[in-house]
């Protein structure tokens, strides 16, 4: 196992996603803003393509100078553990069932070829550096410390949070920030979930990638923010079935994760007094 050359702490793990945040929310939304108002492809060009590299080779860096590589991109898979919470299985699968049904939804005859691909390797930069800021350094630096319960509400939190700064940047009222916030937050946790279930955070990365793809090809916007408030027509059954399972999923993975703490401290109080003297 990879030994650590600087020790996991929270702040470092917040001060890695706020440099994330400058790059991606600030610098990304400033060059955006270059290609002007009638243009969502460049804006999401510009806004992405030029950024996102550049902070995710810092992240890239930051992870290998520190040692945390192995912490960072595999973990053990939820349904090796005892208990198995095969259940949990649920939650990567609808993860990716939601955007699946949105897919059918797409005008894909109206989204030209280039355009098609300029937002998918950006929506693969946002994947990359979103789970390696979050569920990758943070998580790291956070579980140093914490259970799983904080390690899952914190990830989730910061997640949600740091997407305000997009929805100010863009004049976004206050009610539909908070409706985002709220929404981003549980999206959050299920992408924690996509992680530790399959032990990988490269799985992680996949699915958000793939979520993002379908959200800006269905709303044609050039931004998160207006990505997320004319996103794709999720009125389709398939897409309402698999929100709903995924929301009751997220709700009892919550009771779960408290009670995996329970036995985690039970485990940790035993150790000592089941050790040979």
């Amino acid at each position: 196992m990879e030994k650590n050359r600087v020790r996991p702490q929270i702040w470092i793990g917040l001060g890695a996603v706020a440099v994330y945040v400058v790059f991606a929310a600030v610098l990304g939304n400033a060059l955006g803003a270059l290609a002007g108002p009638d243009d969502p492809t460049r804006e999401f060009a510009l806004s992405h393509l030029i950024p996102l590299p550049i902070a995710i080779l810092l992240g890239l860096l930051l992870v290998h100078r520190a040692g945390w590589s192995g912490r960072v991109w595999r973990e053990q898979p939820t349904p090796e553990m005892t208990p198995r919470r095969l259940w949990l299985v649920a939650i990567p699968l609808l993860a990716v069932l939601v955007p699946l049904g949105q897919v059918f939804t797409i005008p894909w005859a109206e989204r030209a070829l280039d355009v098609i691909l300029i937002i998918a390797v950006g929506t693969l930069l946002v994947g990359l550096g979103e789970e390696l800021y979050l569920r990758g350094i943070l998580l790291v630096t956070v579980r140093e410390r914490h259970g799983e319960l904080v390690v899952m509400l914190v990830t989730a939190s910061v997640f949600a949070l740091a997407h305000i700064v997009g929805s100010l940047w863009h004049a976004v009222p206050p009610a539909v920030i908070a409706f985002q916030v709220s929404f981003l937050f549980l999206t959050g946790i299920v992408y924690y979930w996509v992680r530790r279930v399959s032990g990988r955070l490269w799985v992680a990365v996949l699915v958000h990638a793939f979520t993002d793809f379908v959200l800006y090809l269905g709303s044609a916007a050039g931004n998160p923010s207006e990505a997320l408030a004319t996103s794709a027509d999720t009125g389709n059954p398939v897409t309402v079935v698999a929100q709903i399972l995924l929301i009751v999923a997220v709700l009892l993975s919550i009771v779960s994760v408290i009670r995996e703490d329970l036995r985690n401290r039970r485990a940790a109080r035993e150790a000592p007094e089941s050790a040979p003297s």
